[in-house]
């Protein structure tokens, strides 16, 4: 069951509250919720093709991290753990994402700040789930 089938809780809340306390913190939250930016495609577009082409660049980077990630998944699983194996994935995971990170930052700057932030954070999100910036963002 996806989010979007579940009813609001805050309609709920509105609902259950008494007239006036109802009205006014559902108009609070419709305005909250009207406050967010709609999403730029061209923004996300040209955040696509930036990070498509420094994959390009990069694919010899992009593999090894795979690599060496399901190398130390796989030794995992058949019971024989290595912390050389996951310490060497997780430093090429790390090279990649201070990669990304370095371009994120220069793509924020010349896309027009928070908004080329959340272009660029939501195209990685969607390209690579499993990698997280030093800043905790995906």
């Amino acid at each position: 069951m996806s989010e979007g089938s579940l009813p609001s809780f805050a309609n709920l809340v509105v609902r259950s509250l008494p007239g006036t306390v109802g009205r006014r913190l559902g108009s609070l939250l419709r305005r909250r919720k009207a406050r967010r930016a709609p999403e730029d495609p061209a923004l996300r577009s040209r955040a696509a093709s930036i990070i498509q082409a420094y994959a390009d660049t990069h694919a010899t980077l992009f593999e090894r991290a795979e690599r060496l990630g399901e190398r130390a998944e796989r030794l995992e699983r058949e019971g024989t753990p290595s912390e050389s194996a996951r310490n060497r994935a997780e430093r090429a995971r790390e090279e990649v994402e201070a990669g990304l990170a370095a371009l994120r930052a220069s793509f924020a700057a010349s896309a027009g700040g928070r908004e080329g932030w959340r272009a660029f954070d939501r195209e990685v999100e969607r390209r690579y789930p499993s990698l997280r910036f030093s800043d905790g963002s995906p």
